[in-house]
């Protein structure tokens, strides 16, 4: 049965009712007021029927007092009145729903009206941008010149070609550089739309514009304008790079008015139409940023892993897009051995990897998804591998011999972090030892068959599977390595951001087990073998 009937009803009170024209048959297209202390503002809203989205809410006409611009309402009166990623849509009470979204359009509105929401303006800049599209590859945030590529049917600024290009090699079409010299200028002002003359269509406008936020900006923008026009440049790019992201402008038909008098020293460039350029970052800095905001990251930092396995080629990934091998870092991935076929059931490489040496394999992985890290791949038995003058060092093998040989020559040089699966994936556990009073991995190993600091109760029992001439093997699925993985790389993220973390960290896998250990430092053994305490 349908609600439609019921949600006109509920509406009427509010002042809203069905339009005689409708749009089509998903919508319910209504008409009314939205009540605010500066008078009730008339609207149309447009109801999916189906009720899985929030009422699409447009003024009209915009209030006079909220022309040419205000925040949250677009150019065709379209009001942004509830962020839809921090809202659940409640398909089981669509009137109420429909209510509460009307009621927080009228709230919204009443606020702009208010000037209220005028901060708002600066988060919703882009927004207030539209433009070509134009991808940016630049590292650096000082001021200079940049390159402009052609990838297919699109563009894009670098400071760096090879690299740009590498990264949008699956782009269609040719990739080329192109002889053309783009102009970047950095200001400190966020940028924000003004009520005046927006958005700003000409090279005065602009400059109007960006002197209201940055005069020193604007008088780098008009000196680069300049140069161009004088070098007698058909056209110009210039890109601003500002606090929150960058934005840009390009003028098309620079010489149009040119005068021919050399001694007319006057520019006629002021009144050159500029087309607006909406900036698609996708350099390494921000790429690696973004999802972590406000997180150190592992950026500028030399890693070493040992172990491409099941543990370590998802948690090789991680690290990388947390910034391991980017920005002057390095990644160095240590593993002797060749994919085995049998582990490609949880192993992070596939079947074209089969009998490959692991540490290139994953290398290239690497590259491949961001192909400017510094990603190096060392193919020798880690005995034989300078592993000094690193940041961190990672044991992602689970072989415990070698954990314990690891912990003996490097525990007390570098911070070093275990991470491995307890029996056939009872647990995952990881364990770094980071002040001199702390014990190392041998130390633990030691506790734990004494039976002190058990991952579960009773402890694990070793399970294996395989016969004949396959030989046995720990049988665990590639959830576990995953989650071995990411156990590693918080601990790795903690490290890096100072955060605290307790040396030792277990997370219980089974439900069929229960943990005993809480996570915890653990205290040198006396007579340690390992670290000589």
């Amino acid at each position: 049965m349908s609600v439609i009937p019921e949600l006109l009803a509920a509406l009427k009170p509010l002042g809203f009712e069905r339009c005689v024209e409708q749009l089509g048959t998903s919508t319910l297209l209504v008409e009314g007021v939205l009540a605010t202390r500066f008078g009730d503002v008339p609207c149309l809203a447009s109801i999916d029927r189906s009720f899985q989205t929030f009422p699409i809410v447009q003024l009209s006409p915009v209030p006079e007092c909220l022309r040419p611009i205000a925040p949250h309402v677009g150019a065709n009166g379209s009001l942004c009145y509830i962020a839809e990623a921090t809202a659940v849509v409640d398909i089981f009470d669509p009137v109420g729903q429909t209510l509460a979204a009307f009621e927080q359009a009228a709230r919204v509105l009443d606020q702009i009206m208010a000037g209220e929401r005028v901060d708002d303006l600066a988060e919703e800049f882009f927004a207030f941008w539209p433009g070509e599209a134009l991808y940016v590859d630049v590292s650096s945030r000082q001021t200079g010149e940049g390159t402009l590529l052609k990838v297919g049917k699109a563009y894009a600024i670098s400071d760096q070609p090879k690299r740009t290009l590498a990264k949008l090699k699956h782009r269609p079409g040719s990739h080329r550089e192109l002889d053309f010299v783009v102009n970047r200028v950095t200001t400190k002002a966020v940028p924000r739309p003004t009520p005046d003359a927006w958005p700003p269509e000409t090279v005065e406008q602009l400059l109007n514009w960006q002197g209201q936020l940055d005069d020193a900006c604007r008088r780098k923008i008009e000196a680069r304008i300049v140069k161009a026009y004088r070098k007698r440049a058909g056209s110009a790019i210039v890109v601003i790079d500002s606090p929150s992201m960058p934005y840009g402008f390009a003028i098309f038909d620079l010489q149009k008015n040119r005068r021919g008098l050399s001694r007319d020293q006057g520019l006629p460039i002021y009144d050159l139409p500029i087309t607006r350029l909406f900036m698609v970052r996708i350099d390494d800095a921000y790429v690696i940023q973004r999802n972590i905001p406000g997180q150190t990251t592992l950026a500028g930092k030399r890693i070493a892993m040992v172990g491409c396995g099941t543990i370590g080629g998802y948690l090789a990934e991680m690290l990388a897009k947390a910034g391991a091998g980017s920005l002057g870092g390095e990644l160095m991935l240590v593993d002797n051995q060749g994919l085995e076929p049998g582990n490609l059931g949880r192993h992070r490489l596939g079947i074209d990897k089969a009998f490959l040496p692991k540490a290139t394999s994953m290398a290239d992985e690497i590259k491949r998804a961001m192909p400017a890290s510094n990603v190096r791949a060392i193919t020798h038995d880690v005995r034989e591998v300078n592993l000094e003058g690193f940041d961190l060092l990672i044991d992602a093998t689970g072989e415990q011999s070698l954990g314990q040989w690891l912990a003996a020559h490097h525990s007390q040089t570098s911070p070093l972090l275990h991470v491995w699966i307890e029996g056939a994936g009872i647990a995952v556990r990881s364990y770094i030892g980071k002040h001199t009073s702390e014990g190392c991995y041998r130390c633990l190993c030691d506790y734990e068959n004494w039976g002190d600091f058990q991952a579960v109760e009773g402890g694990v029992e070793p399970l294996f599977a395989g016969q004949g001439c396959e030989g046995p093997y720990v049988p665990f699925s590639a959830s576990v390595s995953m989650q071995a993985a990411a156990l590693g790389f918080d601990a790795a993220m903690a490290w890096v951001g100072g955060n605290h973390w307790p040396g030792l960290s277990t997370r219980v896998l089974s439900r069929e087990h229960e943990g005993v250990t809480a996570d915890c430092t653990i205290l040198k053994r006396p007579g340690c073998p390992a670290c000589g305490s």
